[in-house]
């Protein structure tokens, strides 16, 4: 080999080296290389203040416990959110998608009462396949985590406890409107009923009218502020039962 190749063969080297310096050095390893990376790590939960998913939730802690502002200041269901909080602190990356965007991104940031950021995280689509995996933002990679993280979700509802009777079962399907007339929502003449609430069976609530356009209720509970909306099944118990048909006439 002359002189001259020699010099070629190098020339080339070099620029190739060059190359993997621009472009990381690591397309072949910078997935293992990040594969069991925590994406959030620790923070301090008692710390946490406030969670922002998207433009749509936003989960605030106040005097009174933890509220959901887009929701008449409807309560968090703390439990769920701890798991959740706890879940983000573990979330792990299982593998680097190469060349896969993130899709719609979903920002998600935990912050405390100064406002400063406790953790962050943008999420993308879930896996297209899977059961389990979503995709997610991570040191300028997307990668693959193995839980679809369904509790992040845009809907703030997700984030309370809808059952709010134990006897009959009862959960609300959405809350009314707060400047809704009597009129509208009927408790003047509706149906007033004992029902048992967290082992209390002195509890009252109102039954109200039907959703106009629907076949959903509203309900009143004594002592809360929100009026609901309610499958009407789950409270039929508590309405009056029409008086039996009359005998038809025999014919003779």
């Amino acid at each position: 080999m002359t002189t001259k190749n020699l010099v070629i063969l190098g020339g080339a080297a070099a620029v190739l080296v060059v190359a993997a310096c621009l472009t990381g050095g690591k397309g072949k390893t910078r997935g293992p290389q990040l594969n069991g990376e925590r994406l959030v790590g620790d923070f301090d939960l008692s710390e946490v203040a406030s969670v922002e998913i998207g433009d749509a939730v936003k989960l605030v802690s106040g005097a009174d416990g933890w509220i959901v502002p887009a929701l008449q200041d409807y309560p968090v269901d703390t439990a769920k959110l701890n798991r959740s909080l706890l879940k983000l602190q573990e979330i792990k990356v299982g593998q680097v998608a190469h060349g896969r965007a993130l899709g719609k991104e979903l920002p998600v940031v935990v912050r405390a009462a100064d406002g400063r950021e406790l953790a962050a995280l943008t999420l993308g689509d879930r896996h297209e396949k899977w059961d389990r995996g979503r995709y997610a933002g991570y040191k300028g990679e997307t990668v693959l985590v193995g839980d679809r993280l369904d509790e992040f979700d845009t809907d703030p509802q997700t984030w309370c406890d809808t059952k709010i009777v134990d006897t009959p079962y009862v959960r609300f399907s959405s809350l009314a409107a707060p400047d809704l007339t009597d009129e509208t929502l009927g408790f003047a003449t509706g149906v007033v009923a004992k029902v048992t609430i967290a082992g209390d069976t002195n509890r009252t609530v109102t039954v109200g009218n039907t959703v106009k356009g629907g076949t959903d209720r509203y309900l009143k509970v004594d002592g809360l502020k929100w009026t609901f909306v309610v499958p009407s099944y789950s409270v039929d118990s508590l309405l009056p039962k029409p008086p039996p048909a009359e005998p038809a006439e025999s014919k003779e």
